[in-house]
């Protein structure tokens, strides 16, 4: 171990300051924490064989007329680049159900109502280079496709979620147990694993894939909350909103994993795009573990400076040693007003960014016809507006936190109606804005925008609260907040019944917006910004005593 400490010191850039490639590399496990967990809603759609059928045609397929339709920019509408396929292979098909089909084609109306089963299926071939095979032998790198159903592929979908959720509690008594550095290592290591041989159990059976889903996402689970023990050891106060920005990694990696995943599957097959990826996770993993360690008194890359100028700014806040599960002060944390009111927050947020991924999606898409959500950067341009805002928002908080304008308290409340308030009135500006493709899209970018404020919202007020429980804490309020994902979606289906009109899908957006803003209030009512008194890290009473002491005056 010396050996390699005196390695690490020589080879090191002692000019980059060791915390900030700590942020890199929490950054990056985020990304990777995204790319494990978009894999299967990418790739389902070039594993899963095409079946023949009509397709509802939204509100806006049906009040715009078919010129314009075939006039939408391929920008914003990517599937339109099917219809000169389509007219270019119904022209040239010489088969009889072809020639009756061209006696009522021209070159500006190309009804879908045409499609018969032979062209959908050649069309759908063609373009993503899939092939029906039997279920007899395995492939490792063919385009062999499944006859999944409906109800077979949301099971593969959702069952990241089944994982993740109880991951993110876990996940917080892990990061105390043993650590975020080793937390994160083996969980993305098994799931890298996992996704590698996805194809293989794919062909075994789909539950098999489905129950290597539910472990993925588990894994998933752990990450952000040891994240968050390790900003809790590593950031000075008055850095801690750019550190909590590194956690938004997980945008970036939607922005990144969603076209390079398709452009993979589009362009060799659909089982090299679970290869390459889980390749460079297990890459990945290997930088971490040199990389990366829980503290700095641990890490054998800082200097001297560094470590006393972290040590000087924690003092009295972060404890040295790491707290154990008995020190833990379970009780008084789920008592806590301050807590309790920054789970209603964080529930808020978290409902909010389930209701976009799941909800407004199918209203876009399905009900107005849009189809925002296939191919091309669009469908990572909100993510895109997140990270942005949060970078913006993480600067400003740092910058009011440094220079003692307001206290923390009031930051994190007024930061909560940039990240809450605002999104929650765009999000029903997107349901009044109809047919109109770039309002819509305006406000969805905006909604997300300012929601990157979370970042100095109730992302960061885990680590006010306890900054020695940070990552406990944020194990609990992640694992409530996952709820959302379970509990969004029988609402809108609620609401919406069988008649999907206009306005029953905006008492759904009023519904969201109600929400967010009502968990808004109530942090502004019990949120605070003050380290707990329960932050003190207390040993048996039969062990020396090494409690923290805790400031009593609010920290600026």
């Amino acid at each position: 171990m010396k050996t390699y400490d005196k390695l690490y010191q020589r080879y090191f850039p002692q000019f980059i300051p060791v915390r900030f490639m700590i942020c890199v590399m929490m950054f990056t496990a985020c990304w990777t924490s995204y790319m494990a967990r978009l894999q299967m809603p990418i790739l389902v759609v070039p594993m899963t064989a095409s079946k023949n059928g009509s397709s509802r045609s939204g509100y806006c397929d049906k009040e715009a007329s078919e010129t314009s339709r075939q006039r939408r920019a391929i920008w914003y509408d990517p599937e339109n680049i099917y219809n000169h396929w389509i007219y270019e292979n119904e022209v040239q098909d010489d088969s009889p159900d072809a020639a009756t089909h061209k006696q009522n084609i021209n070159e500006h109306n190309i009804s879908e109502a045409l499609l018969g089963h032979k062209l959908r299926r050649r069309r759908d071939l063609e373009l993503l280079g899939q092939e029906r095979v039997g279920n007899d032998g395995f492939t490792l790198f063919s385009k062999r496709v499944f006859e999944w159903d409906a109800q077979t592929q949301a099971q593969l979908l959702s069952s990241y979620g089944y994982g993740n959720a109880p991951g993110n509690f876990v996940g917080g008594i892990v990061a105390i147990k043993w650590g975020p550095k080793r937390s994160i290592f083996w969980t993305t290591l098994i799931a890298a694993i996992l996704s590698l041989i996805s194809p293989i159990l794919a062909q075994v059976h789909w539950g098999v894939l489905c129950v290597s889903r539910v472990i993925i996402g588990f894994a998933g689970g752990i990450t952000f909350p040891a994240c968050h023990s390790m900003v809790a050891k590593w950031a000075p106060p008055d850095e801690k909103s750019r550190f909590v920005w590194s956690l938004l990694g997980g945008s970036f990696g939607t922005i990144i994993t969603y076209p390079m995943v398709a452009a993979i599957a589009d362009s060799i097959n659909w089982q090299t795009a679970w290869y390459l990826p889980s390749l460079m996770m297990i890459v990945w993993v290997i930088l971490w573990a040199l990389i990366a360690y829980d503290s700095p008194e641990e890490h054998p890359g800082i200097t001297d400076e560094e470590k006393e100028y972290i040590a000087r700014s924690q003092a009295g806040i972060v404890g040295k040693e790491k707290p154990t599960l008995r020190q833990t002060p379970v009780k008084k944390i789920l008592t806590s007003v301050p807590f309790i009111s920054l789970v209603c927050c964080h529930f808020g947020n978290m409902f909010l960014l389930f209701f976009y991924q799941n909800s407004m999606t199918q209203y876009l898409t399905k009900s107005l016809g849009f189809k925002l959500t296939k191919g091309g950067a669009l469908a990572s341009l909100p993510w895109a507006g997140r990270m942005v805002f949060g970078f913006f928002f993480s600067w400003v908080g740092d910058s009011i936190k440094r220079r003692k304008y307001i206290s923390i308290t009031w930051l994190r409340k007024l930061a909560t109606i940039f990240s809450h308030l605002i999104p929650g009135l765009f999000l029903i500006g997107v349901s009044y804005a109809g047919c109109n493709f770039v309002l819509a899209n305006l406000f969805l970018v905006l909604s997300l925008g300012f929601n990157g404020c979370a970042v100095i919202a109730n992302l960061s007020n885990n680590q006010d609260l306890s900054p020695n429980f940070a990552g406990f804490l944020y194990g609990i309020m992640n694992t409530i907040g996952c709820t959302s994902g379970f509990i969004g979606p029988p609402i809108v289906a609620t609401i919406i019944g069988d008649e999907d009109s206009i306005e029953n899908w905006q008492i759904v957006f009023w519904v969201g917006a109600a929400v967010c803003i009502f968990s808004m209030i109530i942090f502004f009512v019990g949120g605070s910004g003050e380290v707990q008194p329960w932050n003190d890290v207390t040993t048996p009473a039969d062990a020396p005593a090494t409690s923290v002491p805790v400031p009593t005056a609010q920290r600026a």
